[in-house]
């Protein structure tokens, strides 16, 4: 193994409990660290509770060069050691590639509550095919399909191998055989058909959330976390599942163009396109419309439109003294978001 190579190396500690504690003075001291967590109820002072708890007792991962673990790990209280290997006599150090490593906590860092963990002894991995998850919260992720004696339907399986695997519930429909991927220039290769949506009103609406969340509420600091791509990689197939579609009359064109627009400025692609749509759109919808005024403040907000900043002020600032609809006071919170969202520079 090549001590220079960026891997994720296994901390162990002589001191017992102190997996999180641990974690979190690493990553103070800006290191990229892991422990897989799991549910556990636990009785405190005659009160049951859930809570979190690693998954794994004694370890914490943390990623980089051999050297620059060991220089993370020196000095520090609770007795810090890099792990060894048990399946070279103990030569090596126990550590996980980087591939392997981000698939296991794609996997586990979204599954929630309906993860379950097993030791290696646990589970018997049966030798077939590695399938690929094609869409939803695991897109990308690799693993094995199981059919887990105690549960109902079948697992993704992802592990580290020789410490633990971890098991999810998965959609069928999302899996597909993980088979080496054709050079692009393959003649064999049939092109790739735009896929359409099966729920279009459902897929609107996720599309409108995902790309207005990515843009106004998810801070600065978060778009280095697994989660983060993940979001992104759905909002790129929900995008695709929605843009064959256009509308007849203004309002429907417009719950079309204003979703497809916010997420071309998130991904900064096609943007141009996607604001002419939906000026155009604009120009015909009513003003006294709810939808006219979310879109002038998008347009106001994200192209820096003034016109339409000018139509919004004007009027929330006639909605002051009355008393407000449901409507207006959902329009306020969304107003306030993204104009006081920390995204904005």
């Amino acid at each position: 193994m090549d001590e220079n190579e960026i891997r994720w190396y296994v901390i162990g500690s002589v001191t017992r409990g102190r997996e999180l504690r641990i974690r979190d003075e690493l990553r103070r001291d800006e290191h990229e660290c892991f422990v897989p967590l799991q549910y556990e109820v636990k009785e405190l002072r005659g009160i049951r509770h859930r809570i979190l708890v690693p998954a794994i007792k004694g370890y914490v991962f943390v990623r980089g060069t051999l050297d620059e673990v060991r220089d993370a790990i020196k000095f520090r209280r609770d007795g810090l050691y890099i792990r060894k290997s048990t399946f070279s006599n103990k030569e090596d150090y126990l550590s996980v590639s980087e591939h392997d490593m981000r698939n296991f906590i794609a996997v586990t860092e979204q599954a929630g509550e309906k993860i379950t963990f097993y030791k290696p002894d646990e589970i018997q991995l049966q030798v077939g095919d590695k399938i690929r998850v094609n869409g939803g919260l695991y897109d990308g992720c690799e693993g094995v399909i199981l059919r887990i004696k105690g549960k109902r339907r079948r697992q993704l399986v992802v592990s580290i191998p020789g410490v633990i695997y971890a098991a999810v519930e998965m959609e069928p429909e999302l899996i597909e055989l993980a088979t080496p991927e054709q050079p692009k220039s393959s003649p064999e290769k049939a092109p790739k058909e735009k896929s359409r949506s099966r729920n279009i009103e459902e897929d609107k609406k996720l599309l409108f959330d995902l790309a207005r969340r990515l843009l106004f509420e998810v801070p600065t600091s978060y778009q280095h976390e697994k989660e983060y791509f993940l979001l992104i990689s759905e909002l790129r197939r929900v995008r695709e599942r929605v843009s064959p579609y256009k509308g007849y009359v203004a309002a429907q064109e417009a719950e079309f163009a204003l979703p497809l627009y916010l997420t071309a400025v998130k991904l900064e692609d096609q943007v141009e396109a996607a604001e002419q749509r939906l000026r155009k759109v604009k120009d015909r919808l009513l003003d006294k419309s709810f939808l006219k005024l979310r879109v002038c403040l998008y347009l106001a907000q994200l192209a820096g439109d003034e016109a339409s900043r000018c139509f919004v002020e004007q009027q929330v600032a006639s909605w002051k003294g009355n008393r407000l609809s449901p409507k207006q006071k959902d329009f306020l919170a969304e107003y306030k978001l993204v104009f006081n969202s920390p995204q904005k520079d």
